[in-house]
Order: C-alpha cells, then sequence, then structure tokens
C-alpha cells in the first residue's frame, strides 16, 4: 500500500509540472501569434475620400382624415418655394420642369432668386429686404392672405422676386396637393445661425423652417409639405473651393444646417428628403453642379428622381 502511494506521489510530481510547462508554451505562442497579427489591405499613406453614409430621410405622408373634404380636381398641382433650385433660369427652371415631368402635373414655380430660409430680424424693416421675401415671410403671407410684406420687400429684392410674388398671390391654395421646399448655401455663406433656446426663432435656421412648415400645415392640413436639403453642392470662395461637409465658415458645417433643417422638418409633421446625400453629394459637383453653386439640367433630374422616388402623390 505505501509503495503504490509512493508511486502516485511521483506521477504528481512529474504531470503537474509537465502541464503548467505546456500552458506557459501555449500562451508563448499565442501571444507571439497576436503580435504578429494579420496582414491588412490599410494604406496609412492613402487619403480616403470615398465614405458611404446613408441619406436621412423622413418621409411622413398624410392621413386620412387631413385629406378628407379636400375637393378632387382631377389634376396633380404641386407649389414649388425657396430660392436658386427654383429661381435660376426663371421662369424656365430645370428643376420645376423635371418635377413636372416625372410627376406628369403642373408645377407653380414660386421660388425667389436671393432669398433666405431665415430672417436677419424677427420683425420685417426695408432695411433689410430679403427678410420679406424669406421663408417665414412667404410662408406667412400664403397663411393669413395679407401680400404686403412679400409685395413690399419684392420690388426692392430683384425683377424676378416680383413676379414670383405675383404669381403666389394668384395661387388658388385649395388646389394645391404638395408644397416642395428648396433652398441653396446663402444662409451658410452668410453665417445665419442654427438655433436659439426659441423652437421658433425665424432668425435662426430651426425656427425658421419649423415656424413655417408648422403654419402651413395648420392652415392647409391636406396640403403634402416636403421640405428637400441643400445640395452638398459647396462654394468657390476667393478662388478656394470651401466643402460643406469640411469647412465651418462661421455657424457650423453645411451638414449641420441639413441636420437642423430635419430635425425642424419632423418636429413641424412633414417630409424630408436628402438631396445633400441621397442625390447630389461633393463627389458629383462637376457632373451635377455648375460654378459650384446651381444646379445644372442633370443635377436637376437628379433631384426630381430622388424626390419622386420618396414622395408618392396622388
Amino acid at each position: 500500500m505505501k509503495k503504490r502511494k509512493q508511486k502516485r506521489d511521483n506521477i504528481i510530481l512529474y504531470v503537474i509540472p509537465m502541464i503548467m510547462i505546456i500552458l506557459v508554451i501555449a500562451v508563448v505562442i499565442m501571444v507571439i501569434k497576436w503580435n504578429k497579427g494579420q496582414e491588412s489591405d490599410y494604406d496609412p499613406d492613402e487619403v480616403t475620400t470615398d465614405f458611404d453614409t446613408e441619406p436621412n430621410d423622413y418621409i411622413l405622408p398624410l392621413s386620412a382624415s387631413q385629406v378628407e373634404g379636400k375637393a378632387d380636381d382631377g389634376k396633380l398641382t404641386i407649389l414649388t418655394l425657396g430660392n436658386s433650385p427654383f429661381a435660376d433660369g426663371y421662369p424656365d427652371n430645370n428643376l420645376a420642369k423635371a418635377l413636372a415631368d416625372i410627376y406628369g402635373g403642373e408645377v407653380i414655380n414660386c421660388g425667389i432668386e436671393g432669398s433666405y430660409i431665415t430672417c436677419r430680424n424677427s420683425s420685417y424693416s426695408e432695411e433689410d429686404e430679403e427678410d420679406g421675401v424669406s421663408l417665414p415671410a412667404i410662408a406667412d403671407a400664403l397663411v393669413t392672405s395679407d401680400m404686403s410684406v412679400p409685395e413690399s420687400a419684392a420690388p426692392l429684392v430683384s425683377e424676378q422676386a416680383v413676379t414670383a410674388v405675383d404669381l403666389l398671390k394668384k395661387v388658388d391654395m385649395s388646389a394645391v396637393d404638395a408644397i416642395f421646399i428648396m433652398y441653396d448655401l446663402e444662409d451658410y455663406v452668410d453665417h445665419r445661425p442654427l438655433g436659439s433656446e426659441s423652437e421658433t426663432d425665424i432668425t435662426c435656421i430651426y425656427g425658421a423652417v419649423r415656424h413655417s412648415i408648422e403654419q402651413i400645415r395648420k392652415a392647409y392640413p391636406y396640403i403634402r409639405v416636403v421640405y428637400l436639403s441643400q445640395p452638398a453642392s459647396g462654394k468657390t470662395i476667393d478662388g478656394f473651393f470651401v466643402d460643406g461637409d469640411v469647412h465651418n465658415i462661421g455657424e457650423g458645417l453645411l451638414s449641420d444646417y441639413v441636420t437642423f433643417e430635419l430635425s425642424a422638418t419632423a418636429s413641424a409633421g412633414a417630409s424630408f428628403v436628402d438631396i445633400y446625400y441621397g442625390a447630389v453629394n461633393v463627389d458629383q459637383r462637376t457632373e451635377y453642379i455648375a460654378d459650384d453653386y446651381h444646379l445644372n439640367d442633370a443635377g436637376a433630374g437628379a433631384v426630381a428622381s430622388r424626390v419622386h422616388e420618396l414622395i408618392q402623390l396622388q
């Protein structure tokens, strides 16, 4: 009995050190492999500019109760508001024409060149004539049917503004099925603020967009309101191309403006189509943008196709 016990103890004395040695060897091998790693295709000297970014769309169809009671005149009517995307080449604007063609309806184009999303002041003064044709001013005029402010401001802005306001005065809002809103980079380039403590501060992007859309939707619940973001065109300033996704030239990146517009539109219960990432990005500017700023015919077609893909009307 004593010999068997002694033999077993001897085996244990040999086995335990062997197990420890095996474990140490295994750990060493694993550490070596971990330090060596796997071969990677990453090149630290390569500049990467191609990133996949998902468009930030917010699509909200009208409910049956919202369109209840609206007379069907048998045709689709779209009212467009904004600045250069709808004002370039006015009245023969390429984006308005592309939308009319793809939807097969009538587009009443009331875009105003040089106008802004925001107001410089909370109340209108002729010293800042663009305020009188800004998005909040136009929205308030549509809601109240009082066109006195846009009428007063338009002659101080341009002849095209006068023409657009005159057309706006004649619009039968009961026949309008949708309102498409689209602005360019004016607010970004002019350093208009993104937001403030007030959610309806019309001197800021968020407040101006939210106030305008909320007023329109309350007055005309049967009209589908769709906000289209700016194209990611950037702008050439003093010979230098300012990329709106890279350069903060005062109040934020252009992509920040798009984000605030999206948030305001969703809060106001309307639809938002991301043109910035979904249709015309910076890499496409030579194909879709003229002079680093304005939509060419191909760009207008890309925007119209993107909107038509997401917004179903009648």
